[in-house]
């Protein structure tokens, strides 16, 4: 049996998985002050009338983090970088840098080494900061210089985090590693209160099955290698949705996904029924990284957030302070709105209504300051799928079939999952004049699609043959070239075997491998090809370990 865990911003959900069905599902509030409660809750909901012991797999999908993004709520990171001449990166980043003298060339070959005077100075900056991030251009083909600062740091920062660029990732893109670094410091400590509450709540209920956790690429990977890399959870609930969505509802027709939850709103584009990714890393806040990810976009709406007038203007989110008025909150939100209208039946109608007033005056009824703010918040919603769209729209094209076989991407379909979608998705649906569909099962959507996702991960294997060398980021590795002659299809092959047994260590059963991308230049001297310098990204493909055929028990909505 495979149980499926989602922690969002409102909600805790689980489900169990067995045999193509969903024989339980749960849903419990998420108490911010203690994850284990509401972890708990949901499992212990979820294990009604099985054994603990028959669990196989445990597998996350958390949107936690994401919503710290969102709303602002991020720990304060030093950022060091080691750009080596000719690079001015310093207002392309989050926060200011404190740059380092150090240089690591295009080969990994140390040129310049960096200066400890400037690390104590840089600290002293910093010594405020929760943690730190250390970022040096050509990194991910020699480490030396981040592990170097790293150390020097370290006796200064004590137990701070302090994360390295050529450990998030063994891609090219200096300006992308070093955001990549950023977030992953500036989400450490969420994640790690995160991962704490969920062993503590699975040893609690004596589950001892190899726990999960979903990546942006809707793969996932062991919780444990996920603490040392945290921004690759940065969107694993928006990606759970998407699986989620492909075993609930798979569209045959170009399609936008949204998972409207109590925080946020998650949109992913879908064609000839898969999900689009992204063409390059995913851009949190919009700062471009290099984490590889579905095509996914969360706008801060949701059944939660607050509603007030600011500058005589109506504000929805991206904040919230609390559940509905209707439940028991202070200040009025979305949900309010969906209650007043009569598009959902639960909570206190007349506290619903309050919260209508509180917004609409004398001036207006119930229902239409209600109508208002669904209207409004569905703008906003439509906004963030044409931005989207448009995004996808503009990317460069590189190879003459995408060029002959370019089209516009318009929407047939809008698909509706996560607890808010019954208010909101058909207003959306409304304004782009498309039609809607709202799955069953679409309220623990997230849940779903984390128990079904297959365990993913990756490498990224460079060779030089003129200075007979290779490295693979990932894995910390530098050593000779095995032979002479040293060809692409032995990069890949060394890249698969790296691959299976960093997969093997993660205790990942590797059932099909996919090459990302590869590269390979001609180094020439003299009118003398002297070596080659190719690079091949491999990773265990992401899929679903099972498909959802049907649904036992009662209340699906």
């Amino acid at each position: 049996m495979l149980l499926g865990i989602d922690v969002g911003g409102t909600f805790t959900d689980a489900v169990v998985v067995d045999d193509n069905q969903v024989i339980r599902h749960a849903k419990t509030p998420t108490t911010h002050g203690s994850l284990l409660a509401c972890i708990t809750q949901a499992v212990d909901q979820s294990l009604i009338g099985l054994k603990s012991s028959e669990i196989t797999r445990v597998a996350l999908s958390t949107t936690i983090v994401t919503n710290a993004i969102v709303e602002g709520q991020l720990a304060k990171v030093g950022l060091l970088v080691i750009p080596g001449p000719g690079m001015k990166i310093e207002n392309l980043l989050p926060v200011p840098p404190a740059i380092l003298s150090g240089y690591t060339d295009h080969r990994g070959r140390k040129v310049a080494g960096i200066a400890e005077h400037e690390i104590r100075a840089a600290f002293d900056c910093l010594k405020d900061c929760d943690a730190f991030a250390i970022s040096g251009k050509f990194a991910n083909r020699n480490p030396g210089q981040e592990l170097e600062a790293a150390a020097s740091l370290r006796q200064q920062a004590g137990h701070r985090h302090i994360s390295l660029g050529s450990q998030i990732t063994g891609s090219l893109n200096f300006w992308r590693r070093t955001n990549s670094a950023y977030y992953n410091a500036a989400v450490w400590s969420c994640f790690q209160e995160f991962a704490n509450a969920v062993e503590a709540a699975l040893r609690q209920r004596c589950i001892h099955a190899p726990v999960y956790i979903l990546k942006a690429d809707g793969g996932t990977m062991p919780l444990s290698v996920a603490r040392t890399i945290p921004v690759e959870a940065i969107f694993t609930g928006p990606a759970a949705s998407v699986f989620g969505v492909m075993t609930l509802a798979c569209p045959a027709v170009p399609s936008v996904s949204l998972d409207i939850g109590g925080t946020t709103t998650d949109i992913a584009l879908w064609q000839q029924g898969l999900p689009l990714f992204a063409g390059q890393g995913i851009a949190i806040a919009g700062y471009p990284t290099s984490i590889r990810s579905l095509r996914l976009r969360s706008v801060g709406i949701g059944g939660d957030s607050l509603v007030r007038w600011e500058n005589n203007h109506l504000k929805i989110g991206p904040q919230r302070l609390g559940p509905a008025m209707a439940l028991g909150g202070e200040y009025p939100t979305v949900s309010d709105a969906f209650i007043a209208a009569g598009l959902v039946n639960f909570g206190d109608r007349k506290r619903a209504e309050q919260a209508m007033a509180q917004i609409g005056g004398a001036s207006l009824s119930f229902a239409e300051t209600a109508n208002f703010i669904i209207d409004q918040a569905a703008t906003q919603i439509v906004q963030a799928i044409n931005a989207l769209i448009s995004e996808w729209t503009a990317e460069p094209v590189y190879c003459v079939a995408d060029l002959v076989n370019t089209s516009a991407f318009k929407p047939e379909l809008v698909i509706g999952v996560g607890g808010a979608a019954r208010g909101l998705v058909p207003a959306v649906a409304q304004k782009m004049g498309i039609a809607c569909r709202l799955p069953a099962g679409g309220a623990v959507v997230n849940a779903i699609g984390a128990a079904v996702a297959r365990p993913t991960m990756e490498v990224t294997v460079r060779a030089d043959t003129a200075i007979g060398e290779y490295t693979v980021a990932e894995c910390g590795v530098k050593a000779a070239v095995p032979r002479l002659r040293f060809e692409m299809p032995d990069v890949q092959q060394l890249g698969k075997q790296y691959l299976l047994e960093r997969a093997a260590q993660a205790g990942i059963a590797v059932e099909a491998t996919e090459l990302l991308q590869q590269e390979e230049f001609h180094l020439v001297r003299g009118f003398r090809t002297i070596g080659k310098i190719m690079t091949c990204q491999l990773q265990v493909k992401p899929g679903v370990l099972t498909t959802i055929s049907g649904f036992s028990g009662e209340g699906w909505q």
